[in-house]
C-alpha cells in the first residue's frame, strides 16, 4: 500500500525498516543531550497491520481491545541510534468459560520486557565477535546505557559459549591478550579462528 492512501503504510518505508509484518505508521528526528554535545535519535511509530486473531487458549476469535505503547531500541540508521515506538495490539477473549481475558500480540520484534529489538541484540553480538567493538562502544551507537546492553546480550553470549558447535571447523588458532583500560590495568584475552578472522573465545 502507499502512504499516500489515508490509512494505509508506506512499502518503500517498510522495505527500508525490513521486519515483515511490521509496518512504520511515522518517522521524526529528535534532539537530545549527549556526551560531547547534542545527538538526533531517529524515532519510528510501528505496528503490526489489522487482522484477526485467535485467542492463545481457546482458539476463539478475540475482539480488539485497543493498543498500547511499548518502546524499544533498534539497530543504529544514517548513524544514529533509532527508537522503536511500538503500538502493541491488544485482544479481549469473549469466551465466557475462558481464563485468559485480555492478551497482548507476540511478534519477532523483541521479547517479553525487553528494552532492545531482537536484531539489535543479535547486531551487537555479531560487532562484538567480528569486529572485536567494545560493549560501550556498542552501547554507544545504539543509544543506550552499558548495563541495558550486557543484560540483553549476556545471556546469549552464555549460550554460544557453551555451545560447542562454535569451534566446528577452526583449524588455527591465535590468542591475543592486550590491555581493555590502562588507568585499571584491565586485560582481555580473545581466541581467534585465524581462517576466518573472527574471535570464538574471549575472557
Amino acid at each position: 500500500m502507499c502512504c499516500a492512501v489515508p490509512g494505509g503504510y508506506c512499502a518503500r518505508v517498510d522495505a527500508l525498516f525490513n521486519l515483515p509484518g511490521i509496518h512504520v505508521t511515522d518517522v521524526d528526528w529528535r534532539a537530545e543531550s549527549a556526551v560531547g554535545g547534542e545527538q538526533q535519535r531517529l524515532v519510528l511509530a510501528v505496528e503490526s497491520g489489522p487482522g484477526a486473531m485467535g485467542c492463545p487458549a481457546c482458539g476463539v476469535v478475540a475482539a480488539s481491545h485497543g493498543r498500547r505503547i511499548r518502546r524499544l531500541c533498534d539497530i543504529p540508521a544514517f548513524g544514529a541510534p533509532v527508537e522503536l515506538v511500538w503500538r502493541v495490539r491488544r485482544w479481549r477473549c469473549e469466551e465466557p468459560r475462558c481464563l485468559v481475558g485480555v492478551f497482548t500480540e507476540e511478534a519477532d520484534l523483541a521479547g517479553a520486557r525487553a528494552k532492545l529489538t531482537t536484531r539489535a541484540v543479535w547486531w551487537a553480538i555479531s560487532c562484538i565477535g567480528r569486529d572485536t567493538a567494545s560493549v560501550a562502544a556498542l552501547a554507544r551507537r545504539l543509544g543506550v546505557d552499558w548495563h541495558t546492553l550486557w543484560d540483553a546480550i549476556s545471556p546469549l553470549l552464555a549460550e554460544l559459549a557453551d555451545d560447542p558447535a562454535r569451534l566446528e571447523g577452526v583449524a588455527v588458532l591465535g590468542v591475543d591478550e592486550h590491555i581493555v583500560r590502562h588507568e585499571a590495568l584491565l586485560f582481555r584475552m580473545e581466541v581467534r579462528d585465524l581462517n576466518r578472522s573472527v574471535v570464538v573465545a574471549a575472557g
